[in-house]
């Protein structure tokens, strides 16, 4: 009887010795899922029709500073001795890089383009609390929570879960807000263009 004891008490421990360190593995498992949330990628900047932007040429004997303007309908811009130039699809240090070019072989071989956005924009629609156009000023890097939180935030009817993000390319993406509170990983990056859509719950 003694040894059946022991060889119950022997169980039961290991046992429980088992248990806990399954819920030790656990709570570490979990612990790692809160991954680091990616970088925000710059190659995703992309100018847009209606962004206002700065155009500026350094390095030229009197230095040129082109008026603010605002890409048009078509994607151009209006340049001094360069007339019209594509700018839409570009990010602005691609925009910056292309200029400089071409300014360098036919007009100033030591200039240096800048070009720095003025004014772009991101659209927040459907359940939020500030809908009045859903234009958002993109001032910089930002993620679906914040965007949303730019925008008044939820209304009490908003579907969390399925928040769509649709970008400029025409890809989009579904988000869940709720998920991506308790993990950043899942909170996207949203970038100047985007339509960010909050349906309602049923």
């Amino acid at each position: 009887m003694r040894l059946l004891r022991q060889d119950i008490t022997r169980y039961v421990s290991s046992f429980y010795a088992l248990f806990f360190a399954a819920m030790l593995a656990g709570c570490f498992t979990d612990s790692q899922t809160n991954k680091v949330p990616p970088p925000h990628d710059p190659t995703q900047d992309k100018l847009q029709a209606g962004d206002r932007i700065k155009v500026q040429l350094l390095g030229t004997l009197e230095e040129v500073k082109i008026d603010d303007q605002e890409i048009n309908a078509e994607g151009n811009i209006v340049l001094t001795y360069l007339n019209i130039v594509g700018a839409a699809g570009k990010s602005p240090s691609q925009l910056s890089q292309e200029l400089t070019e071409k300014y360098r072989k036919g007009y100033f071989p030591n200039v240096t383009v800048t070009v720095t956005p003025v004014a772009r924009f991101f659209f927040v629609g459907g359940q939020v609390n500030n809908n009045a156009g859903g234009r958002i000023l993109y001032a910089g890097p930002i993620r679906v929570l914040g965007a949303i939180q730019a925008a008044g935030d939820f209304t009490p009817f908003a579907d969390k879960r399925h928040v769509q993000i649709t970008r400029v390319d025409g890809t989009i993406f579904k988000v869940n807000c709720v998920d991506a509170i308790k993990h950043p990983e899942k909170d996207l990056w949203i970038y100047p263009g985007d339509r960010i859509y909050v349906g309602r719950r049923f």
